[in-house]
């Protein structure tokens, strides 16, 4: 009668246990997250389901991000779109026309607080129709670089910038130039940006044809002129490790890439962009989304998980980790994040306060894909020698054609 009672007693025990996995709300999470990156998006991913019961998250790497974007487009026609996905803005802004995903804010029951905390920048870079539809999460801002040997103090506004690009160029007889430049559509929207320019205007209508724009291109060109700047091939952190360059503009997320070209051959710090006709911060970087096709149950979770994903802790653990930034202010301002920064004095401008006031990013359109491989192509065009005032107005013609067919298409 004993034995009896203890094998109910087990396979009850059994049941309880098998119910209680079977009641577990699963969701798939797909990233771009590879190397490091993929790692400390694993550890919390893990961490997330080890400290609670009721939710099981999988993270599934799907190679770069233009691999992800390809195959979440797939997965709409599929029917096999994940719970949540990293996303770009303009990536956003087509999903949200073709109605596939759906408004996280509507499921995170954020206290006006918790909204607040929320990076503004970052939180205008995620808002359509007036909600955060999407969540920031690995974001970083761009910073000029600079060998502290060289230049002990770094430019403040770009009168100065262009001067110690000069003197440094001819201080070392040209065997380090001042500054380093590659044709981006990066570096060229940073000049148009601090010259008092942008991309397009509120309704779309296109603003880079315009002496901003063609300042910008002057001001690129000049530096190759004069001598003060490299046209470096490659990425510039390898020139900049060589002493080719004194400065470069680069993303913050790139700080590890720049610490290992130098390697301790001298001093290197981070500053903010000189500022021009007005300061500038870009800041790039990607959301997450949700998906419309996930039942009730699973946006639910999916809610849960990316609110903790980037509650202060998380966001600080992730921003150590990989070179992003903390996408709350109570991040940035932890203890955890200050201690860092004080302990790495070249990445303190990557967090300064004051970039996240005058911060700017590229359009969140649906047709941006195409527009940038537009735009890239104008401003390689002019470093080939091409007429500044022709490839504008070309780049013009053919961007207002992108946006014409992406204003027309019926979602």
């Amino acid at each position: 009668m004993r034995s009896t009672k203890l094998v109910l007693l087990a396979l009850v025990l059994c049941l309880t246990l098998s119910s209680s996995a079977l009641a577990k709300v699963n969701i798939t999470f797909w990233h771009a997250m590879g190397a490091e990156l993929g790692e400390a998006t694993e550890y919390l991913t893990q961490k997330f389901n080890e400290i609670q019961d009721e939710i099981e998250v999988e993270a599934i790497y799907q190679g770069r991000y233009s691999d992800l974007n390809t195959k979440l487009v797939a997965s709409f026609s599929a029917g096999t779109s994940p719970t949540i996905a990293q996303v770009y803005e303009n990536w956003t802004d087509a999903y949200y026309r073709y109605g596939v995903i759906a408004a996280l804010e509507d499921y995170m029951d954020l206290t006006e607080e918790e909204y607040n905390d929320y990076i503004e920048v970052f939180r205008h870079m995620n808002t359509w129709d007036g909600k955060l539809y999407t969540i920031p999460f690995n974001k970083s801002n761009w910073v000029l670089y600079y060998n502290k040997e060289l230049i002990p103090e770094p430019p403040k506004t770009l009168e100065e910038f262009f001067q110690i690009s000069k003197e440094v160029s001819e201080k070392t007889n040209g065997e380090t130039k001042g500054f380093g430049i590659r044709p981006t559509l990066e570096l060229f929207h940073a000049f148009l940006w601090l010259n008092g320019g942008d991309f397009f205007d509120d309704d779309l209508n296109v603003t880079f044809n315009s002496p901003e724009g063609k300042i910008a291109l002057q001001q690129m060109i000049g530096m190759l002129e004069d001598g003060s700047a490299l046209l470096v091939d490659g990425y510039e952190d390898g020139a900049f490790g060589d002493r080719m360059i004194a400065m470069y503009i680069g993303s913050s997320a790139g700080v590890t890439y720049a610490e290992n070209s130098v390697g301790g051959k001298f001093e290197f710090s981070t500053a903010p962009l000189p500022a021009g006709i007005r300061p500038g911060a870009p800041f790039m970087g990607t959301n997450i989304a949700m998906f419309d096709a996930a039942s009730e149950e699973e946006k639910a979770a999916a809610a849960k998980f990316v609110k903790w994903l980037t509650n202060a802790e998380n966001t600080v653990y992730f921003a150590i980790k990989t070179g992003y930034l903390p996408v709350t202010y109570s991040g940035l301002a932890s203890q955890e994040y200050q201690d860092f920064l004080e302990a790495n004095p070249h990445k303190a401008a990557i967090a300064n306060l004051e970039a996240f006031e005058y911060g700017y990013w590229q359009p969140k359109i649906a047709a941006w894909e195409e527009c940038r491989g537009i735009i890239y192509e104008m401003v390689t065009k002019v470093f080939l020698g091409e007429d500044i005032d022709l490839s504008l107005a070309e780049g013009q013609m053919l961007v207002e054609e992108a946006i014409e067919d992406m204003l027309s298409q019926r979602y």
